[in-house]
């Protein structure tokens, strides 16, 4: 083998200049492979990321949905929560409602997304100055501002904030709008880039839309014992038939259902970078083949078997493969940061999502691919070189 090894590496310096450009256009298939497999599930593996970073096990939502995909509401939340509070191995059950506001502090109302929560402290988003939703407020009704919406809008600690669900009711409809004092301001999850959102008591939410407690758009579950996920999720699921219980698996995978355009696409221009990237290793290692056919012939002559000898030049179009690995990675991840921006600037986008995930099975399944793509360029150029006739190609050369 190495003998084999040695003939290959020579072969290949042997025109250094035909090597460096093959490799280099290798580099940027393998570079298009890479971006590919990267996309193909980037976005679920970057939510579950962020859904790892939120310590939720467990999420119930109105049956067949996503989170605050729609106006479906759990209509029994609170009652729910409390069940499964109860469960074991359940730490906390938070129902979450939300809805539209418009906020005022300044010349015109702006239109936020609102949560609402039972009270502070419930993991939905990390507060990065002032503090949590008090216990026992006092005065104007506590909120919690995102920092988007602070940066765009001057928000401070301490400042008041007027909310209504409709922004006649903030200029003088007949709607009556609410006053909040805004306690802290914090990061939420999966916000848009632009978004603006508060979060408040449930009870302080629903009196603004002039509606009773009960209903949620959602039930987070966070979990002391990760073993029970599945026993608590099927008895949510015999408890209430209107909801669904996913763990994260299985919120991936839903959300995952959605986001087959970009599987399918990640697909198409996978096969064709692998089909580019056969035809030229193909063509390049046949044409090397060409040039040496009375080499090949003398090595037939000193004893290299046919197997031998197909080896030989299945090893070039590897070599060939592995050798434009580094730079595919390099431009792999140049091009997708690149791209990565401008996916991420698409309306209705969170913030913290990226569409491009890198990860050691996104690579590795790129050097898999790009390697087996090598070997089997050299198949056409193996077979045609351990069928070469010894006799009649070193007359041919000696002819010539």
């Amino acid at each position: 083998m190495t003998a084999l090894w040695l003939l290959a590496t020579r072969t290949l310096r042997r025109n250094a200049m035909r090597t460096a450009l093959v490799v280099l256009g290798l580099s940027i298939t393998g570079a298009l492979l890479l971006d590919m497999t990267m996309l193909s599930g980037g976005l679920q593996a970057s939510l579950g990321q962020v859904l790892g970073d939120m310590g939720f096990a467990v999420r119930v939502v109105p049956k067949g949905t996503t989170p605050f995909s729609g106006n479906a509401e759990i209509a029994d939340a609170d009652r729910l929560a409390a069940a499964i509070a109860g469960r074991p191995g359940v730490a906390d059950a938070v129902p979450i409602a939300a809805t539209n506001l418009y906020v005022w502090h300044g010349s015109a109302p702006v239109a936020a997304f609102a949560f609402g929560v039972p009270h502070g402290g419930t993991g939905a988003y990390v507060i990065v100055e002032g503090q949590d939703l008090p216990p026992r407020p006092s005065g104007d009704p506590p909120v919690i501002v995102s920092r988007t919406a602070a940066q765009l809008d001057g928000l401070r600690v301490g400042d008041t904030l007027t909310a209504a669900t409709s922004a006649g009711a903030l200029l003088g409809g007949t709607a009556a709008p609410g006053r909040f004092r805004i306690v802290g301001i914090a990061d939420f999850y999966l916000d848009l880039a632009t978004q603006r959102s508060v979060v408040m008591r449930t009870t302080d939410l629903r009196g603004l839309q002039g509606r009773a407690p009960g209903a949620a758009a959602e039930i987070v579950v966070r979990m002391t014992d990760p073993d029970r996920v599945a026993a608590l999720v099927s008895w949510i699921d015999a408890q209430m038939p209107d909801v669904d219980a996913l763990g994260t698996a299985l919120y991936l995978a839903r959300v995952g259902a959605r986001l087959t355009y970009f599987n399918q696409f990640a697909l198409i221009l996978s096969t064709l970078s692998l089909a580019i990237s056969l035809l030229l290793i193909t063509a390049i290692v046949t044409l090397s083949l060409g040039e040496r056919l009375g080499e090949i012939a003398m090595l037939r002559a000193l004893g290299f078997a046919r197997p031998r000898i197909g080896t030989l030049v299945l090893l070039e179009g590897v070599l060939l493969s592995a050798a434009s690995l580094p730079g595919a990675c390099v431009l792999g991840l140049a091009i997708s940061g690149y791209l990565d921006v401008i996916l991420r600037g698409t309306p209705g986008v969170p913030e913290k999502l990226h569409f491009f995930t890198f990860t050691a099975a996104a690579v590795g399944r790129m050097v898999a691919l790009v390697l087996v793509t090598g070997a089997l360029g050299g198949v056409y150029p193996a077979a045609v070189a351990s069928r070469l006739s010894v006799s009649s190609t070193l007359h041919a050369e000696v002819s010539s």
